[in-house]
């Protein structure tokens, strides 16, 4: 009665959290709200459930949160990107491992009835949805079958998770090229991979004999352990640079899916909300980021931008024309509306409070000052959010794509300061460009525009 009390307060309050994380101004509350409700939660369990050794088990717990603690506290907002793409893979790792234990236990000797039909887990659940079978007719306990999926959908989504996440964070961290990274019959492997993930799984949910039960059933789920791991770092290597923010999201949607098969592999009910919650939003937001993008899940996850078969027809040939203090001093002090444009060079220069003292100057003196954020701008969903709401900016100060985009055309000055992607007129007017279709910070309506970038270089996507 007690673990269940606990159990529904501790859901509740993740509900809620994330609930009010949806909102820049309620974020940092709703992310305490959350971080709350998955303490009680680890208490209940750990009261719940005794162990042999509880000083040891409490003790990795302090550590585990200790160290969360200290990178969370030591990082800076520029490797932010890094830092959530590590979380996301730990997160993996854990549901991985849970499965694979799990798993094992299930490999041993089992009654001589279970094997009279000789099934599989497969075709018994379908029988059970379809009436043909009953429960009570089952070979086996009923559950087994649904643990055995769950144990599979738990090591498969975790292992990819877990190296993909991986090799996020080293092309987010240039530890790997920041570019898509292919070889020859690239699509032939990812094939076999996706194939070799089926007909192992199969396997292992195939039927069983007392026999060979350590020997044919280990030898696939071994396969599919090693192969969910191989398929998440070739999966992941050929994302290109510009679809790291929705790679960073449909990875954590990913975390938390593994996670809900984890809870159901446990029996752990918030475990299961839990997963539910991240699993569910963090595909919402994928979506929303590649509608952004004018992109579908399926072209990011094939290979992203191809940026090399048409660098030469997309470099441009134009001379940007610099500016001295001077030339953007007079249309700045004359402009009664200032757009300010973030991009991932704002947070390379940590750059976000000296922008913020600028901004505020502008507005003593009368001027109109909004901050136009694009969905997929830096390196991770919300990423110039975050930076801007570490500055203290005025979360109403904050307009997204459309609204920023009516606005322009009655805006003085526009200010871009270290973005490139998401303000490339090639989207608009460049068939040949594969930005083109996506839907940008039209500043090229504003009657002035100014562009503030450490060099001439192109932006993440690799595109001038």
């Amino acid at each position: 009665m007690i673990a269940d009390c606990g159990y529904i307060l501790a859901a509740i309050l993740l509900i809620t959290g994330i609930k009010q994380m949806g909102k820049a101004s309620s974020a940092r509350q709703g992310n305490l709200i959350s971080a709350i409700g998955m303490g009680i939660a680890i208490g209940v369990t750990l009261y719940t459930y005794p162990v042999p050794h509880p000083f040891w088990l409490s003790l990795t717990v302090l550590m585990g949160a200790l160290l969360g603690f200290i990178l969370s506290i030591k990082v800076q907002m520029t490797a932010m990107p890094e830092l959530v793409a590590l979380f996301n893979g730990f997160g993996g790792l854990a549901s991985w491992a849970i499965g694979i234990v799990e798993g094992l236990k299930l490999m041993r000797p089992l009654p001589a009835e279970y094997f009279a039909s000789r099934r599989t887990t497969i075709q018994l659940i379908y029988q059970f949805i379809n009436n043909q079978l009953s429960w009570s007719q089952a070979p086996y306990s009923p559950a087994l079958y649904f643990e055995q999926i769950a144990i599979v959908l738990a090591v498969i989504i975790g292992g990819i998770t877990f190296t993909g996440s991986l090799i996020a964070y080293g092309k987010l961290s240039r530890k790997l090229p920041s570019t898509s990274i292919t070889f020859p019959g690239q699509r032939a492997v990812d094939i076999i991979l996706l194939i070799g993930l089926i007909a192992g799984s199969y396997r292992w949910l195939g039927p069983r004999s007392l026999t060979y039960a350590y020997g044919d059933t280990m030898a696939p789920f071994i396969g599919v352990i090693i192969w969910c791991l191989v398929a998440g770092i070739l999966w992941t290597l050929h994302i290109g640079g510009g679809d790291m923010p929705v790679i960073i999201s449909l990875l954590n949607s990913l975390s938390g899916l593994a996670a809900c098969a984890a809870g159901l592999i446990s029996l752990n009910k918030v475990l299961i909300v839990a997963g539910c919650l991240v699993g569910t939003s963090g595909l919402i937001l994928t979506v929303i980021m590649c509608k952004a993008m004018n992109r579908s899940i399926l072209k990011v996850l094939l290979g992203g931008f191809k940026t090399t078969a048409t660098k030469a027809q997309l470099s441009s040939h134009k001379t940007p024309k610099e500016l001295s203090i001077e030339d953007a001093y007079y249309p700045i002090e004359a402009a009664r509306t200032i757009g300010i444009v973030p991009g991932y060079g704002l947070a390379v220069s940590q750059a976000q409070h000296a922008l913020k003292d600028f901004a505020q100057k502008l507005m003593d003196r009368g001027t109109e000052v909004f901050f136009a954020i694009h969905p997929v701008a830096g390196r991770m969903p919300g990423h110039m959010n975050v930076l801007l709401a570490e500055a203290n900016v005025d979360y109403d100060q904050l307009i997204e794509l459309e609204a920023a985009n009516e606005r322009f055309p009655n805006t003085d000055v526009v200010i871009v300061v270290g973005a490139n992607d998401v303000v490339n007129s090639d989207a608009v007017d460049n068939p040949n460009s594969p930005l083109y279709g996506m839907p940008i910070l039209e500043v090229a309506k504003a009657k002035t525009v100014l562009v503030l970038k450490r060099g001439s270089g192109s932006g993440y996507s690799g595109l001038e």
